[in-house]
């Protein structure tokens, strides 16, 4: 699948565009059009999706192990994350604590 992302300035030009192309049946296959927002864009984020599971499964890897490792993973970097910014207001209210204040 290709997808290409075409930003408008104005909607009356997107709703154009999109009504004259959607549907339309290029080298045997036919086009989609719809609206979206930048990269944010439903059909992009689906297709994305798609993508990624697809070349998982092509290497055996199953998608519930990458959600897992992932949510773990995540979990630990923001650990991590919070860990220090503790150890920053605690050295921010230590100095505040020496200077009197």
């Amino acid at each position: 699948m290709i997808l290409y992302l075409i930003t408008y300035s104005k909607e009356d030009e997107a709703v154009r565009i999109i009504q004259s192309i959607h549907g339309f049946v290029l080298e045997g296959r036919p086009l989609r059009a719809c609206f979206g927002t930048a990269k944010y864009c439903h059909a992009w984020m689906r297709s994305m999706a798609e993508g990624i599971y697809s070349a998982l499964e092509k290497l055996g890897i199953h998608w519930i192990s990458v959600g897992s490792y992932l949510e773990l993973e995540g979990v630990d970097s923001f650990k991590k994350s919070f860990d220090g910014l503790l150890d920053s207001l605690q050295e921010k209210a230590n100095s505040m604590k020496l200077l009197g204040l």
